[in-house]
């Protein structure tokens, strides 16, 4: 198992070996966005396709997928199939289809690459057969989150490899203004990168007139109008956003983040009490109204829905889904929003 970074950097280097089976998972969306799109164009370059895309969980079937890899040898072109599997839980049958595929690959040349994405794994995933299985015949990458300490460093590093130096003033304060979403930190700093002549330094000054934390207060004022239910202001406000410059990305960040607390929540509310469960998730008395107006709109079942139709969204913003462009993506967000506020 490896950190993102140290993924990253292997992908730069001439020696990367292609490996039959990736699983990337974290905490991070960052990280696990640039090691996807690192490695797909990777493989892209070494004369892989990109090829179907699986949604699945523990309840799939996952024959699809099972005839997709046992089809292999019939085509010439060499593939990447990417299986998204937020929760890490492929249950029975996925477990056994994983090992099956990590004990058959390892006598074979990867004719076709099988990359699963995952969300945060908790110690007891991390030593299931399934993750053991893909980390002793390919490569297990953890997307980190990175601490807030650590959080100017990183603007400094990812400043410096647009060409720019960031002052530690000026990267304190860049890291303040985001409020420790590495998102928006690296929007930020990629928009200094077109605004400003490359090898420019960045001091305090040019965070304060360029990066206006005024859009993030409405970020979270977007929550709070989905969570209590206000459909018209929360698509007002998601249209201010785009208007703000803020990307898709970071404001599906956000609503994935607030589907995921959602569902915990409904999850909890079924083994102990409401007041319980917002203690043990650690929410401020402040957002307790919020989350449990949502909770009294829609249940489980509901909110998990939600979540899938977040993770289209994602695909279509990562290019895996074509879509006719970003117009198409804002639509999804939009509806995402709408029924989220219902």
């Amino acid at each position: 198992m490896i950190v993102a970074s140290a993924f990253l950097n292997q992908l730069k280097a001439a020696s990367f070996a292609v490996q039959p089976i990736y699983l990337l998972y974290g905490e991070e969306p960052l990280f696990l966005r640039d090691c996807y799109d690192g490695l797909r164009k990777t493989l892209n370059s070494q004369g892989y396709l990109s090829g179907d895309v699986y949604d699945v969980d523990a309840n799939s079937d996952w024959q699809s997928l099972q005839m997709e890899t046992q089809a292999g040898s019939l085509f010439s072109d060499k593939r990447m199939i990417l299986v998204n599997m937020p929760k890490g839980s492929p249950g029975r049958e996925g477990g056994k289809f994983i090992q099956d595929w990590c004990q058959f690959v390892q006598t074979l040349p990867p004719e076709i690459v099988i990359v699963f994405l995952c969300e945060r794994l908790d110690s007891r995933q991390l030593k299931s057969k399934w993750v053991i299985a893909i980390e002793s015949a390919g490569l297990v990458v953890q997307a980190k989150p990175v601490p807030i300490k650590a959080l100017p460093n990183w603007c400094q590093q990812k400043a410096q490899s647009l060409d720019l130096t960031l002052e530690p003033e000026a990267a304190n304060l860049l890291a303040e203004r985001v409020e420790g979403n590495l998102l928006a930190a690296d929007q930020e700093l990629l928009k200094l990168s077109l605004l400003l002549p490359a090898g420019s330094t960045i001091n305090a000054q040019t965070i304060l007139e360029n990066v206006v934390d005024q859009a993030h207060y409405q970020l979270f004022a977007l929550s709070s109008a989905v969570l209590t239910g206000q459909v018209a202001y929360s698509l007002q406000m998601l249209m201010r956003l785009r208007q703000e410059g803020i990307e898709a990305p970071i404001i599906l960040w956000l609503l994935s983040k607030e589907l995921r607390q959602l569902i915990a929540l409904a999850q909890l509310s079924q083994q102990i009490s409401m007041g319980q469960a917002f203690k043990q998730s650690g929410i401020w008395s402040s957002k307790q109204s919020e989350y449990s107006s949502a909770l009294n709109r829609q249940g489980l079942m509901g909110w998990q829905a939600l979540l899938k139709s977040a993770l289209k969204v994602d695909l279509m913003i990562k290019g895996i889904q074509p879509t006719m462009g970003p117009d198409e993506v804002w639509l999804g967000l939009s509806e995402l929003v709408s029924k989220m506020a219902r």
